[in-house]
């Protein structure tokens, strides 16, 4: 069990190993000079030259990266080049944000898809089966941002029911956090909660077929035990990698819903640097921040297959 998980983990850190080497690539061939784009048109070389050693953009590569992950494991993200501020204060703004986003999305998606993918389930070809494969095909087809741009016309400007733009912290005003946060939530959900109803559906309709099923049953047993005990739980691990999948989705989602709906989070914080200020300091590191929350996740759902399922936990005491 040891070594599965420390395999876990050493793959993990390796893959974000060689994601930072692509993003660090990646951000120093774009073509433009951070300098002069920093300073204008008007900028002379000397300046931009000075610039350049200001900012240390004039060391090599190599050094400049190494630099970079040495100073982040330490916990300090650099400064951005747009008014040299740290990097870190934007992080401390902005992480609250995407975070309750996020948290708030998957509870929606967890409360929803697993226990309507069960019932639809139970009884396949039903009516309430059939609607619910509908709604489950109409809402996966759906654009997230259309989503939200409906929301926002429909529930924020028709019916006036919440609010279409901004973000109160919860720890100043929960109730107004919770107004705020409600339109987003609904949009980013939606395409994770139908996809994970529909895995859920299938994988309960596989495992309710089998022989252990029937025999559980046979025994007497109470059908919500069955279900949940016997066929829920044997029918966890598609039902896991499928919602692993979405939760790294709904987090490196987040760029367009928090965009449509101004909310001060990361997205938005990726939106700003890429397209308005071009600060690729900013950008490689709210780049790295997606691709560690989607690393991680992926790590917990690997981590979790032998809660779920006694092989995995016995082949992998049987390798060490």
């Amino acid at each position: 069990m040891l070594r599965y998980v420390t395999t876990r983990i050493v793959s993990s850190l390796f893959v974000l190993w060689v994601i930072s080497v692509l993003v660090f690539a990646l951000m120093n061939i774009l073509p433009g000079d951070p300098a002069a784009g920093i300073l204008g048109v008007e900028a002379t070389p000397e300046l931009i030259e000075a610039t350049k050693r200001r900012l240390g953009l004039d060391k090599p590569l190599v050094e400049r990266y190494g630099r970079w992950i040495w100073n982040a494991l330490q916990g300090d993200l650099g400064t951005s080049l747009i008014g040299e501020v740290s990097i870190n204060q934007y992080f401390e703004r902005r992480v609250p944000a995407t975070m309750q986003l996020g948290i708030l999305s998957l509870i929606v998606v967890i409360a929803i898809a697993i226990p309507v993918g069960v019932l639809s389930a139970l009884r396949p070809g039903s009516k309430k089966e059939v609607g619910a494969s509908t709604l489950m095909i109409i809402g996966n087809s759906i654009p997230e941002f259309l989503t939200g741009i409906a929301l926002v016309i429909v529930l924020g400007l028709e019916f006036g029911w919440f609010p279409i733009f901004g973000y109160v912290p919860f720890w100043e005003d929960p109730a107004e956090n919770m107004k705020h946060m409600a339109l987003p939530v609904i949009a980013v959900s939606l395409t994770a909660t139908t996809l994970l109803m529909r895995q859920t559906r299938s994988a309960m309709i596989n495992v309710l077929t089998d022989d252990y099923i029937r025999t559980a049953r046979a025994k007497g047993l109470r059908e919500r035990i069955v279900i949940v005990r016997h066929g829920l739980r044997n029918a966890l691990i598609p039902i896991v990698t499928v919602f692993g999948f979405q939760a790294g989705l709904i987090f490196s989602g987040a760029v367009i819903t928090e965009t449509v709906f101004s909310i001060p989070g990361m997205g938005r914080l990726f939106v700003e640097a890429v397209v308005q200020e071009r600060d690729y300091a900013v950008t490689q590191n709210v780049t790295m921040f997606f691709a560690v929350s989607v690393i991680l996740v992926n790590l917990l759902v690997d981590l979790s297959y032998p809660l779920f399922d006694p092989r995995i936990r016995m082949g992998a005491e049987a390798s060490e």
